[in-house]
């Protein structure tokens, strides 16, 4: 999406049940680095080099937590609240996007401008879609203080100054930070709607968006949408590198404390700390969960007429198992919406990214896609036996966030959950597979099915002898396959056609590459839902 804090899906999410297509996956392909059993002939894995059982401890949360998590508790322990509704004047009530973005936070009225540390905060005006309450404090040291609206802090553009004596709200936040120059205070992050939260890494612009719950993602029935309906802000201080932000969670079927510490680097650290206590009737708990767009990229450039070859804030998501294994799945908009599963037990790590970062890929001066940032989770705690769930939404429209993900649990809790797990913001990510990865993917028609055209590059790939591609295929077969040196990217190109067995509208296929016995690429992951 080309706006921060901006999040039409879930108002589209939240209001219609899907037809949706289930497929399974299963993170256990192969390992990488990997040899092949003299036996069986599949690939081995490797010994695990760490799970997240061994990631460094988070930091402390403020002792301020400890008593935001009691709230949590107690308020989790009676009937859900309802969200408050800011009672808005008539002319901020029904204002579309553009008039609705001219309401701007005076910048010298920042908080902690002035102040000993490196950053400050800009609040958000109500409107628009963003008419609930959201209460914002300072923790100081005799505890938290309100931060008082006043229509004096904004400046109103299109749309009249509010009078004098109308009670409103902030609508959230955004911290601004010298990410990129240590003369200017680029925006940051961003905390608006619901649970959604935006970060920017160092060279990025807005991109997708990180939440932090997901209730029934993906389900028949239609999502649940938590929001964080208080901000507890920690001034800091001269020296720090980081600024640490709780918040309290609620929904009708859980409430929680959560506590982020947001340390800048080139790539952004957000090191989250979270107290769930649900309520009955949840059925898929989605945790750390990411949301993107995906209109169209190489597999069907320049798709809806449009003249930008592809449009999309993330390519692909990245899966780190247990046992060693890589898997990369590029993103698709699919011809139906579809919901997929991949078995991830104690993972390492997963994420959305963005791995194409050439302009030419893109076209848009405006947009910036090659620019959208990645983002990385790394499990710390409270991420054990559960799957990785990836929803993709058919759409016509690139303002909506189509794409979907989150860990889910085998076994969701009776009452509580403790989590912790560091998001990495940035141009990559901050761990590489020891091997090869997926670079492009492309798809023609042929006669019968299609041909599948996936280059990987990297890690000296180019110099390796006797390569192969090895191909697996569910609901279809293989017709014919073979492996090209690519001079272009420094690697190889496999190529290979699959038709889908009588009757079969979902077609899975894996692929990877390896020299003689040996694994040399990441495992590339698709499902092919023919539509002829």
């Amino acid at each position: 999406m080309s706006s921060p804090g901006l999040w039409t899906a879930a108002f589209a999410l939240a209001s219609i049940t899907f037809g949706t297509t289930g497929c399974s996956n299963v993170a256990q392909r192969h390992a990488v680095p990997a040899r092949a059993s003299s036996e069986t002939g599949q690939a081995e894995a490797a010994p695990a080099q760490r799970t997240h059982a061994d990631a460094p401890a988070l930091a402390q949360p403020p002792p301020y937590f400890v008593d935001l998590v009691e709230r949590a508790r107690s308020l989790g322990s009676r009937p859900a609240r309802e969200p408050r509704r800011v009672e808005l004047p008539p002319s901020l009530r029904n204002i579309k996007y553009d008039a609705y973005r001219s309401i701007r936070f005076r910048p010298e009225l920042s908080l902690w401008r002035g102040g000993p540390g490196q950053f400050e905060a800009q609040f958000f005006h109500p409107g628009f879609y963003y008419q609930e309450v959201v209460d914002i404090s300072v923790l100081g040291p005799d505890g938290p203080v309100a931060v008082p609206y006043s229509p004096d802090l904004f400046s109103y553009g299109q749309v009249p100054t509010p009078p004098p004596d109308t009670r409103l709200a902030f609508a959230g936040f955004r911290l601004h930070a010298p990410i990129n120059s240590p003369s200017y205070k680029d925006e940051w992050i961003v905390f608006q709607g619901a649970s959604y939260f935006r970060p920017l890494g160092k060279g990025t612009v807005y991109g997708l968006s990180a939440r932090g719950l997901a209730i029934d993602l993906g389900q028949p029935t239609p999502e649940e949408f938590p929001r964080f309906s208080e901000f507890f802000l920690v001034p800091p201080e001269k020296d720090d590198e980081h600024v640490w932000i709780l918040a309290l969670l609620e929904s009708p079927r859980a409430t929680g404390a959560y506590a982020f510490r947001v340390q800048k680097g080139d790539l952004t650290r957000i090191e989250v700390t979270a107290e769930l206590f649900l309520r009955d009737g949840v059925n898929v708990l989605g945790t750390a969960p990411l949301t993107s767009m995906y209109l169209f990229g190489e597999e069907g450039p320049n798709r809806f007429g449009d003249f930008r070859p592809e449009v999309h804030d993330s390519d692909g998501l990245a899966l780190w198992a247990d046992n060693g294994e890589w898997l990369y799945r590029p993103l698709r908009n699919p011809p139906r919406t579809t919901v997929c599963t991949f078995r991830l037990d104690k993972p390492r790590g997963f994420g959305l990214v963005q791995r194409d970062r050439s302009f030419d890929s893109f076209q848009d001066l405006e947009a910036r896609y090659q620019d959208r940032p990645s983002v990385w989770v790394e499990p710390v705690s409270g991420f054990d036996r559960g799957s990785v769930r990836l929803l993709e939404i058919a759409t016509e429209l690139e303002t909506d966030d189509n794409i979907a993900i989150a860990f889910v649990p085998d076994d969701v809790p009776d009452q509580r959950l403790s989590l912790g797990y560091r998001l990495h913001v940035g141009v990559d990510v901050p761990v590489a597979a020891p091997a090869a990865r997926v670079v492009a993917t492309r798809i023609a028609r042929t006669e019968g099915g299609s041909r599948f055209l996936v280059d990987f590059a990297g890690d000296g790939l180019a110099a390796k002898k006797d390569i192969e591609v090895v191909v697996s295929v569910q609901n279809g077969r293989t017709v014919e396959q073979h492996v090209e040196h690519n001079p272009f990217t420094d690697g190889y190109r496999a190529s290979f056609e699959v038709v889908a067995e009588p009757g079969m509208k979902d077609v899975e296929l894996r692929a990877f590459l390896r020299a003689k016995e040996d694994v040399v690429t990441e495992t590339w992951s698709y499902l092919w839902q023919p539509t002829r």
